[in-house]
């Protein structure tokens, strides 16, 4: 649990069904709690896409208040906050710091900016692998106008883009997970045991989907540094 201090919780949810994306409204208020054993001063919730802050005015009532109670702004997940690095850095800067997200254990300037850019990328990179692979299946099946009924009403394309989104947003995962490895390795002198513990409080999985060891975190950082 994190130590008792004032918080105030901003959750975001788009106008999409996030469910099974784990970023439900439900499911970053349980995230808080995990990390939070104090009641928030105030929380706000917020329907949005995640593209820009500048149209969001519980995130500029979260912002006013931390900076009246002099509070920590807490988000289940730093995408909940921005999906731009410029704007996340902002915020961190216009509450001196007082920023925690409970996906980037320790949260400060550097770690944030490492997880933003890596996320801007990976953003990129999705967009970029979805396109062709669509531009692909429509080189080899025309206007994919085939016999199958499947074709015909678009499932399978849409079955194809969804393996694709969510193979690249388990190569975000890791490459967070990795990032993260070599702060808490280099930065912090953390040892590879405190290091696991880290990640899989802050959410992380192993590719086979469970809680990361000692061992598993050595490979980690292994990895990263080629």
């Amino acid at each position: 649990m994190k130590e008792n201090k004032p918080i105030i919780v901003y959750y975001r949810v788009s106008t999409k069904r996030q469910g099974e994306s784990g970023l439900g409204l439900e499911a970053q208020r349980t995230y808080v709690r995990h990390f939070y054993s104090q009641e928030p001063v105030a929380e706000f919730v917020e329907t949005v896409s995640g593209k820009d802050i500048t149209n969001r005015p519980k995130l500029q009532q979260a912002l006013a208040l931390c900076k009246q109670h002099r509070a920590t702004l807490v988000v289940a997940k730093i995408d909940r906050l921005s999906r731009n690095t410029e704007q996340a850095l902002r915020i961190y800067s216009e509450l001196e710091g007082r920023l925690e997200s409970c996906d980037i254990p320790n949260l400060d300037k550097f770690t944030l900016t490492l997880f933003m850019a890596i996320a801007d990328r990976e953003r990129e990179l999705i967009s970029l692998r979805t396109k062709a692979a669509l531009d692909e299946k429509r080189k080899r099946d025309g206007e994919w106008r085939l016999p199958s009924a499947v074709f015909m009403n678009g499932e399978a394309s849409s079955i194809g883009v969804v393996a694709i989104q969510e193979k690249a947003q388990a190569n975000i995962n890791n490459r967070k997970a990795a990032a993260l490895v070599k702060s808490l390795r280099i930065y912090q002198k953390l040892t590879w045991r405190q290091i696991a513990q880290e990640l899989n409080m802050g959410g992380f999985r192993t590719s086979r989907g469970g809680e990361f060891q000692a061992t598993q975190a050595m490979r980690l950082y292994s990895e990263v540094q080629g």
